[in-house]
């Protein structure tokens, strides 16, 4: 049933609301009546405090907050004190976490988030914007381990809106065993797949463009020891291929962060790669796609892995003191070409380098060869 409040209350609040953040006012016109349209929004000089005021909290916390997803509910904290007390409710947060990433609604993320100074509040404001930790720079040598003893991963697939998989995953992180492997948490055991509703009845090459665009991954990362979280997905996928030799196609979410900052190392920059592989199987409506793989392993700038300690490191940093940006759509396949372009350059470096040094050591050789002919022959030559 409709919501009969006073036709000056509605148009005050509505002229308020609109001019900070239209999915509030989109919020509130789905529970007006139809009237509400043919009021003109007051103007700014109107009082207007006591109609505000007059909509009572709960209508404004039950059937319209709970309407806004997580940037629209942060807006709102900030257009009043009021919408700043009403916007602070954890459960409010814990829908939109929920519904945002359903890897999260499990036990033991909940009982991680408990442990977060505001909550699923402060979680949601670590894992929804952009990570951006490219400037970062850590020391990989020191001797001292990270005090986290636990990582635990919250892991969302989703085609068109539609979750396709999700799962949550805790590893330790103390062992010598994990500290000197090298670092690649595995979500799928290799003998098994998930099946999906997708189907492709497109050629490879108009499919992979197709999953680009329409396959999103969310991997978030939490640290239970100092209540940090980071999403450390590219969400949009980077780049997507097709291995020949297992005929899967390859999908790949990678952030680029920071490393040890060394100009010329292996380490100076690295990647965070989220991999989902997905196996074909022909039916009648067409090719049936299962995921077989999901993946994230840290990779330094020559391809190699990186090993549990120094891959906690950086992810530690990232989750510390990553920033967290609003950024577009295109923005990660912008920064992982620009990353790629950074490794294709160290690469022709370090070939010219590689290829410099062995014309010296031919040359080098070649000068003693000729040294040793020489006094060979003249000793030959004074006997």
């Amino acid at each position: 049933m409709p919501i009969q409040p006073q036709n000056l209350t509605v148009s005050l609040v509505l002229y308020k609301t609109s001019q900070s953040f239209s999915p509030f006012y989109n919020a509130l016109i789905k529970i007006m009546p139809p009237p509400y349209s043919s009021h003109h929004p007051p103007s700014a000089a109107d009082d207007d405090g006591d109609a505000i005021v007059a909509l009572h909290s709960d209508i404004l916390q039950t059937h319209i907050l709970t309407r806004l997803d997580g940037a629209a509910l942060t807006s709102a904290a900030s257009a009043s004190s009021r919408f700043r007390r009403l916007s602070r409710e954890d459960l409010l947060w814990r829908r939109v976490c929920s519904t945002s990433w359903p890897s999260t609604t499990h036990p033991r993320v909940q009982q991680a988030i408990s442990a977060f100074p505001s909550e699923h509040r402060s979680f949601f404001s670590d894992v929804f914007p952009v990570l951006d930790c490219r400037s970062l720079r850590c020391d990989l040598n020191r001797s001292s381990s990270s005090s986290t003893s636990e990582l635990i991963s919250a892991v969302d697939i989703h085609y068109k809106d539609k979750l396709l998989f999700s799962k949550v995953d805790s590893i330790e992180t103390k062992t010598n065993w994990f500290l000197g492997s090298p670092f690649r948490v595995d979500l799928i055991d290799p003998k098994d797949s998930i099946p999906s509703p997708i189907r492709r009845t497109e050629k490879y090459e108009d499919w992979l463009g197709h999953l680009e665009e329409n396959l999103t991954v969310s991997w978030i990362v939490i640290d239970p020891i100092k209540n940090r979280a980071a999403n450390v997905s590219s969400r949009q996928a980077v780049k997507a291929r097709w291995q020949w030799l297992s005929g899967d196609i390859e999908v790949e979410y990678t952030t680029v962060m920071g490393g040890d900052g060394r100009i010329g190392s292996a380490e100076e920059m690295v990647e965070c790669a989220v991999v989902v592989s997905c196996g074909e199987k022909e039916e009648e409506e067409g090719m049936e796609m299962s995921v077989r793989e999901v993946s994230m392993r840290m990779l330094d700038m020559e391809g190699k892995h990186l090993k549990g300690k120094e891959s906690m490191e950086i992810l530690g940093e990232a989750m510390e003191r990553g920033k967290r940006i609003r950024g577009k759509k295109w923005e990660g396949k912008l920064r992982f070409r620009e990353y790629e372009e950074r490794r294709r350059l160290r690469k022709a470096r370090k070939e010219r380098t590689e290829n410099a040094l062995d014309m010296l050591c031919i040359f080098t050789g070649i000068a003693i060869l000729f040294s040793f002919c020489s006094f060979f022959l003249f000793l030959f030559l004074s006997t």
